[in-house]
């Protein structure tokens, strides 16, 4: 009799990277799959009364009606699924200590993945004890805490076809502190006449004359479509980070040059300065050549430990449904 193990997935990002893993994982027939969308438990005020009540209750008592209600949303859909062989919650930090240990009841093993430093999340120092595995792309908390590696993931894939037009430089990010970063290097771009879109994600957005600002969240299928007409993705990372973001995944899906600030990348083996070159923000000066040379391929050895199907294996411990790479 054919073993099926029963995985369950619980998020609480608002990303849609998350999607892409449980679609694989809904297609393999080794895996029974439960995907808990934390986010997707909205509490609605019955009243202006109600709304009053629950912000008394928070200054006074301490208390939620809202973080109670997606607490017991949570522990009724656990409830209503046998007891699973793995748990995986990524970015636990958004629930309560107290569910996560409730989680245990449920399932054969409790694990992690962290989306973010502990540098920049500091109470995930404190859950790790709850789990147990964490998983974290960031070397320096693996080495610390004694963790587990694995990075983020190439989600898509697009074959190759060479663009035999203008360079073109693409970027889209929030507003956060690498804004004038961005806006450095798009002067750069701008005085060495180099083609780029550069789209940062801000609320009351208003025009700027070397970036393009916008309101509202673009998708993943519309970065796709941008970086699909562009020949090279730029990726700033955010001053708490060191591992790999997935700007770089995309890149390498999409097979697209990438010049990036991470200048850890050099230490990964899919790093060729044919395809990556590692900026420097204090000093931009990237050679002509990178724009004008063509993308040369990663052989599939290496890189399969990068894509959806290698993290699979890697974090959940299956043999991931094998797609075409």
């Amino acid at each position: 009799m054919k073993l099926v193990k029963k995985i369950t997935i619980i998020s609480t990002s608002p990303l849609g990277y998350v999607d892409y893993l449980i679609e694989n994982l809904r297609t393999n027939s080794n895996v029974d799959v439960t995907y808990i969308d934390y986010l997707s438990f909205k509490y609605k005020y019955k009243s202006i009364f109600d709304k009053l009540k629950n912000f008394v209750n928070k200054i006074v008592f301490k208390t939620n009606i809202k973080k109670d209600y997606k607490s017991n949303c949570l522990m009724a859909k656990l409830n209503s699924i046998p007891k699973q062989d793995v748990i995986l919650i990524i970015r636990p930090d958004r629930l309560s200590v107290k569910d996560i240990i409730k989680m245990r009841a449920y399932t054969k093993e409790l694990n992690a993945f962290y989306y973010d430093s502990t540098t920049k999340v500091p109470v995930q120092i404190d859950l790790i004890s709850l789990f147990d595995k964490v998983f974290s792309y960031e070397k320096q908390d693996v080495k610390v805490y004694d963790l587990n590696f694995i990075t983020n993931y190439i989600y898509d894939f697009q074959e190759y076809v060479p663009i035999v037009e203008r360079p073109k430089v693409f970027n889209v990010t929030s507003f956060d502190e690498r804004f004038q970063d961005l806006v450095h290097v798009a002067d750069y771009f701008k005085s060495e006449d180099i083609d780029y879109s550069i789209l940062i994600s801000k609320k009351n957005a208003k025009p700027h004359p070397l970036v393009t600002i916008f309101s509202g969240f673009m998708s993943l299928n519309d970065v796709k479509t941008n970086i699909l007409q562009a020949t090279i993705v730029l990726d700033i990372q955010k001053n708490d980070q060191k591992g790999l973001s997935f700007r770089v995944f995309e890149a390498l899906g999409y097979h697209k040059k990438l010049i990036t600030t991470n200048a850890d990348i050099v230490n990964y083996d899919f790093y060729n300065p044919n395809n990556i070159f590692v900026l420097d923000l204090k000093n931009i000066e990237i050679p002509r050549s990178f724009f004008e040379t063509p993308y040369q391929e990663i052989p599939t050895q290496i890189l399969y430990k990068y894509t959806l199907n290698g993290w699979i294996e890697t974090v959940l411990g299956i043999q991931a449904k094998r797609l075409n790479n």
